[in-house]
C-alpha cells in the first residue's frame, strides 16, 4: 500500500486573494499560486504521528538540508508557496527550529504555510497533538512563520477533526486552508480555501488520447472544476507526478490497488493538458492556482523498485541536486508549468 495516499483520491493546496483566471477574463498567470506540499522535516520515512504514535521519531534535518531544498523548490522549481507538513515526526522543539530555518532561508515573497495533520491514520484515529501543545505550536507559527494562514492536511473525506480544529480556528480567525480535500467534499467553515486531490481524474487513461476520450479523466476533471465553481472558496489544483499501474488494464482504468512498487509516472503531457482544462473551466474567484504533492513522490520514489532510499526525492532535495529518478518526467513537466506561469505564460500542450 502507498504510504501517503490512503483513499483513491490524493491531496494538495492553494492561496487566497490572488488574481484568478477564467476563459472570459483577463488574468496574470504570474499571480497564480505555484505551490508544493512537502514535509518540513524532509524526513525520508516519516511514520510517527501519521501511521500511529508508537513509531520512532525521524531524524531531524540540518540547516544545510533546508537551505539546499529551499533553494531548489523556490528557485529552479519556481514555487511561490510551500505547504510545510508536520505531524510530530520529529520533536516539537526541533520542528520549531526547522520551521525557523525555512523562513530564514526562503525569500520573503515566498509564502510558507504550516500544514498540520490533526488525526493519525491508525485504527483509533489518534489525535496527533495534545491540546496545550497544539495551542503553543499555533502561537509559534503566528509569531514566527505565518500570522494569517495555516493549513490542515487530511486525505480522508469528512473526518471529524475534533477539538484540535476548533482550537486552530480560534487562533486563525481569517480561516484555515484544507489540504487534500476530496472531490466529493464541500469546503466548509472554518476553511476558506482548499487544495484539491485530483489523482483519479489525472490518472484515468493510459494514453493522452484515452484521457481525452469520453468517460475518461478529462471529463471527470472538468466536472470537478464545474462543481467547485458553484462554491465561493478558491481552490488550488494538484498536478500529479505518481500515477497508478497502467500495465494491469487495456486503457488505463484504475487497477484496483495503489502499490508503491507498481505505481508508474503520469504520462508525459498529461499535466499540461489538465492545467489547460482547469484554466479553461474555472470561473473568476474560484481558481487559486496549482500545487503538487511531494509527499507522494517521496513515498513512491524511495521504494527499492524505483529510486531506493539514497536516491529518493527528498534526499536529492537535501543534497541540492536536480531529481533525475524514475518519476522525473512528470515532475519536470510540473516544474516547466510553474516556470511558464511565473513568466506570465500559460502552459502549452505538447504532442504525445
Amino acid at each position: 500500500m502507498n504510504w501517503w495516499r490512503l483513499p483513491l483520491f490524493t491531496c494538495v493546496l492553494l492561496t487566497t486573494g490572488r488574481t484568478c483566471y477564467s476563459a472570459d477574463t483577463d488574468y496574470d498567470p504570474a499571480n497564480l499560486e505555484r505551490s508544493f506540499w512537502v514535509h518540513a522535516s524532509l524526513a525520508s520515512s516519516a511514520q510517527k504521528g501519521y501511521w500511529g504514535p508508537s513509531y520512532p521519531p525521524s531524524r531531524s534535518p540540518t540547516e544545510s538540508d533546508i537551505r539546499n531544498a529551499a533553494k531548489l523548490l523556490t528557485g529552479p522549481f519556481a514555487a511561490n508557496r510551500l505547504y510545510l507538513v508536520y505531524h510530530q515526526e520529529i520533536p516539537v522543539e526541533e520542528a520549531q527550529q526547522v520551521f525557523r530555518w525555512w523562513r530564514q532561508l526562503c525569500r520573503k515573497a515566498v509564502q510558507l504555510v504550516p500544514t498540520l495533520v490533526l488525526r493519525m491514520y491508525d485504527t483509533q484515529q489518534t489525535p496527533v497533538f495534545k491540546p496545550e501543545a497544539l495551542r503553543r505550536l499555533a502561537e509559534f507559527f503566528k509569531q514566527s512563520i505565518n500570522a494569517e494562514q495555516l493549513a490542515v492536511y487530511d486525505v480522508y473525506p469528512n473526518r471529524d477533526q475534533g477539538e484540535a480544529l476548533k482550537s486552530l480556528a480560534a487562533q486563525y480567525s481569517k480561516g484555515l486552508i484544507r489540504v487534500g480535500i476530496q472531490p466529493e467534499e464541500k469546503i466548509q467553515v472554518p476553511f476558506v480555501a482548499a487544495v484539491q486531490d485530483t489523482w483519479s481524474g489525472f490518472c484515468h487513461g493510459k494514453t493522452n488520447a484515452d484521457w481525452l476520450d469520453r468517460g475518461f479523466g478529462a471529463e471527470t476533471l472538468r466536472k470537478w472544476v464545474k462543481d467547485r465553481n458553484r462554491q465561493d472558496q478558491p481552490v488550488a489544483w494538484d498536478l500529479i507526478v505518481v500515477a497508478w499501474d497502467y500495465s494491469a488494464t487495456q486503457r488505463g482504468s484504475y487497477p484496483g490497488y495503489d502499490d508503491a512498487a507498481k505505481n508508474m509516472p503520469l504520462p508525459a503531457g498529461r499535466n499540461r493538458l489538465a492545467a489547460q482544462e482547469i484554466l479553461r473551466t474555472a470561473q473568476v474567484g474560484r481558481l487559486a492556482g496549482f500545487s503538487s504533492d511531494l509527499l507522494i513522490l517521496q513515498a513512491n520514489s524511495q521504494h527499492p523498485a524505483h529510486d531506493d532510499a539514497k536516491a529518493s526525492f527528498y534526499e536529492t532535495l537535501k543534497r541540492g541536486e536536480p531529481y533525475r529518478g524514475y518519476y522525473s518526467v512528470p515532475f519536470q513537466e510540473i516544474v516547466a508549468i510553474f516556470n511558464a506561469l511565473k513568466a506570465g505564460k500559460t502552459p502549452k500542450a505538447t504532442s504525445e
